[in-house]
C-alpha cells in the first residue's frame, strides 16, 4: 500500500496492546470522550493495518466494539 503522504510504500503489520486499544479525544485542551478501539479477553488486542517508516503514519483497521464511547 502506498502512503497518502509521501507515496512510499507503507509496511503491513499489526499494533498490539494489551486487553484494550482506547483513543482519548482531546476538547480545547481537556480530555473528552474516550473510544474503545479494540479489546481481546485473553490480552493481546490487535488492530490490522500500515506503517509508513518514512513519515511516521499508521493506518490502521479499528474492528466493530459494541460499547459507546465513555467521558
Amino acid at each position: 500500500m502506498k502512503c497518502p503522504f509521501c507515496n512510499l510504500e507503507m509496511m503491513e503489520g499489526y499494533l498490539k496492546a494489551g486487553r484494550y486499544v482506547q483513543f482519548q479525544e482531546m476538547e480545547n485542551g481537556r480530555k473528552g470522550n474516550q473510544y474503545l478501539v479494540a479489546k481481546s479477553f485473553m490480552g493481546d488486542a490487535k488492530m490490522e493495518g500500515y506503517l509508513c517508516p518514512s513519515c511516521r503514519k499508521l493506518i490502521l483497521d479499528i474492528p466493530l466494539v459494541d460499547e459507546p464511547p465513555r467521558r
